[in-house]
């Protein structure tokens, strides 16, 4: 008898966001999706539920009931993808973990079937797996029966952590609710219209009325539960890794030579990347000579099948790459895939805006492979409330933080263009003692202020080194020169921070 483990990892597209973003635990979290044209909430955390906030609630009544929240777009797509790498991360306990069959899964099926003797048992094997996913810090249910459909039911609503011996499912499934059977609500309707609410009622029924009172899938979820009909669910696969190369006897010195080699071989490693309907992202290049091998990676800012800008990069890079001894062996793998952007032609007019879009990209993707990825950089916004740290030069091909701040215009309205590298202390004649200034001195000239706005105040967390505590107003001096100057509020000195140009 074959015995099956359901690991259910309940609200997951909350985990999924926790696990990659864990500043978000901080604080209520709900997602939301376009329903019936409205955004509507799909998942909440058990602080955003237990200030009132619901599954299918508008987002606008959410946010009005709840407004300290961080209100996410759920993405079902990136969920799946989530939970089927931690299927294949489970196969280091069993070979064959797969989804369960639904829109959107939040369980693991495992056929642990031979593997619970390598430690010691059921019961110590099952307790690996507890251990393990809590040492990732993920809140999970687990159940282990003889049936696909028995491990499901008991994970859902048995139990926490229940290990089912095997021939003993009946006695369980009996006291559990017919939701356990993962049975339409259309037909959980009509059973409780009925009557009927749990697993055991309905056994006490003639079989063969059953079909015909409440549809034929009834029948076939209690077979599948109890053992009575097959139920088999499909086991995720690794993909086998795309890699071509080219070994010599004798080494090749004839840069030509390996040129011509590398076109070839890049022409193979795309036509296998387009076969899996995808685009290169990044790829990974060794050159093996006689003394050592040579490492060679390349990234594009979009994923491309585009063969002559693909070889153009490597044409590129390996222009000042040196060379000790002559090349035994080329081989190039792809490390990473994406989605390639498609879009409708048109039939008159020309997408400029797109055709740009490329022509920028592909410059990057040139310089970078010339000069380096430290040498191409792009400015990335972070959420920080300290005006130098809200913003930083990254490599233009490094992906984007975790969490990467949106763009508030009305909040970067208010901030100057130009900031000095570190605040610079200045002279201010203030108002009032801590109050606004009346004139300030920069590089020895005493200026007049004519205008000012504030104090906007800005203050860091106490998790800081050294915590930020400042009055920012933005000055305009007698010259017409607009500054942003603040006064720190733990030691009272005023510093110069930007200017407005």
């Amino acid at each position: 008898m074959p015995r099956v483990m359901c690991t259910w990892f309940p609200r997951w597209p909350i985990q999924r966001l926790y696990a990659v973003q864990p500043a978000l635990r901080r604080q209520p979290l709900a997602l939301f999706a376009e329903s019936a044209q409205r955004l509507r909430i799909t998942a909440c955390c058990p602080q955003a539920e237990r200030c009132g906030v619901r599954v299918g609630q508008s987002l606008a009544d959410a946010k009005a009931m709840l407004s300290d929240a961080s209100y996410q777009p759920a993405t079902s797509e990136a969920d799946r993808t989530a939970l089927r790498e931690l299927a294949l991360e489970a196969q280091r306990f069993t070979p064959l973990v797969g989804l369960e069959d639904a829109a959107e899964p939040e369980s693991l099926f495992w056929d642990i079937s031979g593997c619970p003797h390598l430690w010691g048992g059921e019961r110590p094997f099952f307790q690996a797996v507890t251990d393990y996913w809590k040492s990732r810090r993920y809140t999970v249910r687990l159940a282990l029966a003889d049936t696909v459909g028995a491990a499901w039911a008991v994970a859902h609503y048995g139990p926490t952590a229940s290990l089912i011996p095997s021939g003993r499912e009946a006695a369980v499934l009996a006291n559990l609710p017919l939701a356990a059977l993962r049975l339409p609500k259309a037909t959980l309707s009509r059973l409780g219209a009925m009557g009927l609410h749990r697993i055991g009622d309905v056994q006490k029924l003639p079989r063969k009325s059953l079909p015909s009172r409440f549809g034929a899938e009834l029948l076939q979820r209690l077979d599948q539960a109890f053992g009575e009909q097959p139920e088999w669910f499909a086991a995720e696969r690794l993909q086998e890794p795309l890699v071509v190369s080219r070994t010599w006897d004798e080494p090749i010195t004839d840069q030509l030579a390996v040129a011509i080699v590398n076109r070839e071989l890049l022409h193979e490693l795309l036509a296998q990347v387009a076969q899996r309907s995808c685009g290169l992202h990044e790829v990974r290049g060794e050159f093996q000579t006689e003394t050592k091998t040579v490492p060679v990676e390349l990234h594009v800012t979009e994923p491309t099948l585009d063969e002559a800008h693909w070889n153009e990069l490597i044409a590129l890079r390996l222009e000042r790459q040196p060379w000790p001894g002559g090349v035994l062996r080329v081989t190039w793998m792809a490390l990473r895939l994406g989605v390639l952007h498609r879009q409708q032609g048109t039939l008159f007019a020309q997408d400029h805006a797109a055709d740009q879009s490329r022509a920028v990209h592909a410059l990057v993707d040139r310089l970078t492979s010339r000069l380096g990825a430290g040498a191409v950089l792009r400015v990335e916004i972070r959420p920080d409330p300290q005006p130098e740290q809200a913003v930083a030069l990254i490599p233009w091909h490094q992906p984007a933080a975790n969490e990467e701040a949106p763009f508030v215009a009305e909040q970067w309205r208010s901030r100057p263009m130009r900031l000095l590298p570190v605040p610079h202390p200045i002279e201010v004649m203030p108002v009032v003692p801590d109050g606004p200034p009346l004139r300030m001195s920069w590089e020895g000239r005493s200026y007049r202020v004519i205008h000012q706005q504030g104090p906007e105040r800005i203050e860091t967390g106490w998790w800081r080194t050294e915590d930020a505590r400042r009055d920012y107003y933005r000055v305009q001096w007698d010259d017409g020169t607009e500054v942003w100057a603040f006064r720190d509020r733990r030691s009272g000195g005023w510093f110069l921070h930007g200017f407005f140009d």
